[in-house]
């Protein structure tokens, strides 16, 4: 059976290299034309790249003015703005991690070390920022995390012309880079405000390909093994900006099949492969262990939900959606795959090591939506290709003999014109991304940094303020980006829902006291609670819990993690909640003619004075807000689950038909009602509707004050 198989291929490759290659058009040989061809259409695909998040940074400060500077498209860029901040002011990175996920990281010694001082110890990007940046002022970090943007545009189009520039298509790979790098897959991940890695990514990615096939083409062993060494060290590089090593694994799989396939000699293969993964310095790892694989995270006796479910920006997207992503058009992308597929009629060992970037697209349906940014240049890439190719083919039958250069010469150059114009004209080059957090939000955030204690204060807020509050406050706080799937999340949430504001206090004190270790000191859920309610009167750091209009927002993702039983490992339905776990503010169309009495709601009547829907006792009350205060209130004794609220904000009025849960929440009546029951509660910071700022007390509380 092997016998036949190698016979099979020796023949494929026969036919392939006698029969097709010599009918197929070929690629621009290396000539003083191709040269100013890849000067021409590369510097195109760098200035337009450079153009479009240019003009976006100009739109953002025309549309936020002055405000603009201090305002970032990614919660996760302040956690580089940080770093680079904390580089510039000559602290350690144990400065840092000791005031993440509070207090589990508290107990790291805040001294410097080696290996906490080293450059290496700080995210690239933060080395890059703090470098271009001239002071650590956050508005400075920022306008250099922007400059840092613009600079990774046009790294990003040279790296991917390079990837395919060393499969000997440089002027497709121009294509590629305009079509890939202003791709909407892209683009919303790479924008003016976006100080994150994915900025360099696609760039990173190519370039360690583009490497690999360098290597693979060598003409001789030892210039195989000087790719193989560049490849390595680019390797380390994209290890030390995003730390994926899964990524580098899979441009391992292409550079043992490159150099099989193209230096058919085991030795080199074996060789070159060793020095790569010793100079790209990459860790174990575990792929099944992944969070995105995970219906639930385990932490000692208990299971948790795992927060990765409910994040946007990683649900599936269907096959039309990610080609529509990625070309902008279904039919544009069929093009591009139809071009792929003749690549690899053309070069199939070529299309078999690029084959690995293709199929990041169908990650989409393992880890969401993502990665599939990464398919965005091979797919234009195929764009080019076909184009280029009946360019070719046209080319070639029109050509006499002694003109088949300088027609092929033209026929390359007016498809990749042609090439270019589609790939910039279907790009959503007015794209402008939305600040991650409004200005009134992350200035009550900036509050905390002149009126808490330094020493003895957390923040408590929903994960993606995060690493925003340390960057603008220097304060801990519970969780953030890089710790939403520990236990803290889950129960911050239930603090968040919980029906009673002692209840919360107990929940927050015991978090910002016991973190972690006194979760699983506990034998099960029953013993928690009661651990809860022991802490609400005891000893802790003041709290500042801040909720926002933005949390409202976020109340069905917020209400799933919180409504889960962590000791099954499953969500817990609500009861008379159609949506089960989930619940949110549901607005609904009102009719006020006849109120305080009677309402008309979307073709229901609802009795306020008895709580009737329909004649059927379906509320448990109903409340009027106006500006973030109590206007009227009024409680049933009806055996059931949903309430009415309105909420009037700047002339504007509301209606929502809630779950009680949601209705009784701790966070409903902080945000939305401005009610404190509790003494250890007092407002800090009032900006309704934006955010609000409350104080828990750390010391223990009685109605007359601290004890």
């Amino acid at each position: 059976m092997l016998r036949l198989i190698c016979a099979a291929t020796r023949l494929a490759r026969q036919w392939h290299e006698r029969i097709l290659i010599p009918r197929w058009p070929h690629h621009l040989p290396p000539t003083r034309f191709l040269l100013f061809l890849v000067m021409l259409f590369g510097a195109l695909a760098v200035l337009l790249n450079l153009h479009v998040r240019h003009a976006q940074l100009q739109t953002w400060v025309a549309i936020h003015g002055a405000e603009g500077t201090s305002l970032f498209s990614t919660a996760d860029a302040p956690y580089f703005l940080y770093h680079a901040g904390l580089l510039k002011k000559g602290f350690d990175t144990n400065s840092y991690d000791s005031i993440r996920s509070y207090p589990n990281l508290a107990k790291e010694e805040i001294g410097a070390t080696n290996e906490s001082s080293s450059l290496r110890a700080r995210p690239l990007l933060s080395v890059a920022i703090e470098h271009m940046a001239s002071s650590a002022d956050p508005i400075q970090l920022i306008e250099s995390g922007n400059k840092v943007v613009l600079l990774s545009a046009a790294l990003t189009a040279v790296m991917i012309i390079i990837c395919f520039g060393a499969a000997g298509y440089w002027v497709e790979g121009s294509v590629a880079a305009i079509g890939g790098g202003l791709s909407l897959a892209y683009l919303t991940r790479s924008s003016i405000g976006r100080i994150d890695t994915d900025q360099l990514n696609l760039g990173f990615m190519y370039l360690i390909f583009g490497l690999v096939v360098f290597a693979g083409r060598a003409d001789s062993r030892f210039t195989c093994l000087i790719w193989c060494g560049i490849a390595g060290i680019t390797a380390h590089l994209f290890m030390w900006w995003y730390g994926k090593p899964e990524l580098v694994v899979m441009a391992t799989i292409t550079l043992v099949w490159m150099l099989l396939c193209m230096q058919k000699s085991l030795v080199t293969m074996l060789t070159g492969s060793a020095l790569f993964l010793a100079l790209a310095d990459i860790t174990l790892f575990n792929p099944f262990g992944s969070n995105y694989l995970q219906h639930a995270i385990s932490f000692e006796k208990f299971l948790f939900p795992n927060t990765f479910h409910t994040i946007t920006e990683i649900k599936q997207l269907s096959l039309h959606a990610i080609i529509t992503n990625i070309s902008s058009s279904v039919w544009l992308g069929l093009i591009g795959l139809v071009g792929l597929a003749m690549f690899a009629i053309r070069h199939p060992v070529m299309a078999v090591a690029f084959s690995l970037l293709v199929a990041f697209g169908l990650l989409n349906f393992v880890i969401g939506n993502r990665a599939i940014f990464y398919s965005a240049p091979m797919l234009w890439f195929g764009v080019a290709f076909l184009i280029n190719t009946l360019a070719g083919f046209i080319a070639t039958r029109l050509a006499c003999t002694d003109a088949t250069t300088r027609r092929n010469q033209i026929a390359i150059t007016v498809g990749s014109c042609i090439a270019m114009i589609i790939a910039w004209g279907n790009s959503p080059t007015n794209y402008v991304p939305q600040p991650s957090f409004p200005k009134p939000v992350l200035d009550g955030l900036v509050s905390l940094k002149d009126l808490a204690d330094p020493d003895n204060s957390v923040v408590a807020t929903w994960w993606d303020y995060g690493y925003a509050s340390m960057f603008l406050n220097e304060l801990p706080t519970l969780h953030d980006g890089g710790s939403q799937t520990t236990p803290t999340t889950h129960f911050l949430a239930r603090g968040l829902l919980g029906s009673s504001s002692s209840q919360s206090v107990g929940i927050f004190k015991f978090l910002s006291s016991k973190g972690h270790e006194g979760i699983a000191a506990q034998k099960n859920i029953q013993e928690l609670e009661a651990a809860f309610q022991a802490a609400t009167n005891s000893l802790s750091p003041d709290l500042y819990l801040v909720v926002t209009q933005q949390m409202a927002g976020w109340m069905g993702s917020i209400s799933k993690i919180a409504n889960w039983d962590i000791e099954q490992g499953q969500p817990t339905p609500l009861t008379g909640n159609l949506e089960g776990a989930k619940t949110h503010y549901r607005p609904i169309n009102c009719r006020f003619n006849a109120y305080p009495q009677h309402l008309t709601c979307a073709g229901q009547h609802i009795d306020l004075e008895r709580g009737l829907i329909d004649g059927a006792p379906l509320l448990v009350g109903w409340t009027h807000a106006k500006d973030g205060a109590i206007l009227r209130r009024r409680s049933f004794a009806n055996d059931a689950n949903q309430a009415f609220q309105i909420i009037q904000d700047n002339g504007r009025i509301t209606a929502y038909l809630l779950h009680r849960q949601l209705y009784d929440s701790t966070f409903n009546k902080l945000y939305y009602l401005g009610e404190i029951d509790h003494p250890a509660l007092s407002m800090h910071y009032d900006d309704y509707p934006h955010i609000r700022i409350y104080r828990i007390e750390g010391r223990p509380v009685t109605k007359s004050g601290p004890s």
